[in-house]
């Protein structure tokens, strides 16, 4: 799989609203420019390299490259600018903040400087800020449903339904990967020319799950 169609994959998975022949030329010129130039094309360099590190935080180099290796934050910065509105774009990067500022807050330094535990705990923290972002738009849902249209004219914010900055990260990162050469053909099995189709084969213990 070369990397256009890798990001054509992630793309729709994303979730994008671009026709896909629209979509493939925008994707294509975003990630000739990056190779083009060595630079990212939405994030600065100093955020690209934060997303670089998270990625690899999320899926580290083990007995197969990690995500780094596999270039998932080329992935994400191209997405993010061709597939993603300004208020996604906007959160994302208020995320990449917050992850510098807990780094800062906890350690003293940013997120690229800090060895691998110190970025465990800086990415659970980011987890844990996920799950009570969720927490509150579950409960301002409920609010607004128990209460109607008052409860929206006092919380406007009761039915805007957004996906916090490491979901999105992770679900980015997940896929960007296993749709890698890296991901598809090392941290999965890989059959290069398959055979007949299995709708359904039982993995032995220990076996990589199936690319596709």
């Amino acid at each position: 799989m070369n990397r256009r169609d890798a990001l054509m994959r992630v793309a729709a998975l994303a979730g994008a609203t671009m026709t896909l022949p629209a979509l493939a030329d925008t994707l294509e010129a975003s990630a000739a420019r990056r190779s083009l130039t060595g630079q990212p094309v939405f994030f600065t360099a100093d955020q690209d390299a934060t997303v670089a590190e998270l990625a690899d935080t999320i899926i580290p180099t083990t007995k197969t490259p990690g995500a780094k290796a596999a270039k998932v934050n080329e992935v994400i910065d191209i997405l993010l600018k061709d597939c993603y509105k300004a208020d996604d774009q906007q959160r994302f990067l208020e995320g990449l903040a917050l992850t510098n500022k807990l780094s800062q807050d906890a350690y003293g330094k940013a997120f690229v400087q800090l060895d691998p535990t110190q970025r465990i705990e800086i990415v659970k923290k980011l987890q844990a800020d996920d799950k009570d972002q969720r927490a509150k738009m579950a409960g301002a849902k409920a609010a607004a449903k128990v209460e109607g249209s008052q409860a929206d004219l006092q919380m406007p914010d009761a039915k805007k339904k957004y996906t916090p900055f490491f979901s999105v990260l992770k679900d980015l990162t997940l896929t960007g990967y296993f749709t890698s050469e890296i991901g598809c053909t090392q941290a999965l099995e890989y059959v290069a020319v398959p055979g007949r189709y299995d709708g359904c084969v039982t993995l032995k213990p220990g076996q990589k799950a199936w690319a596709i």
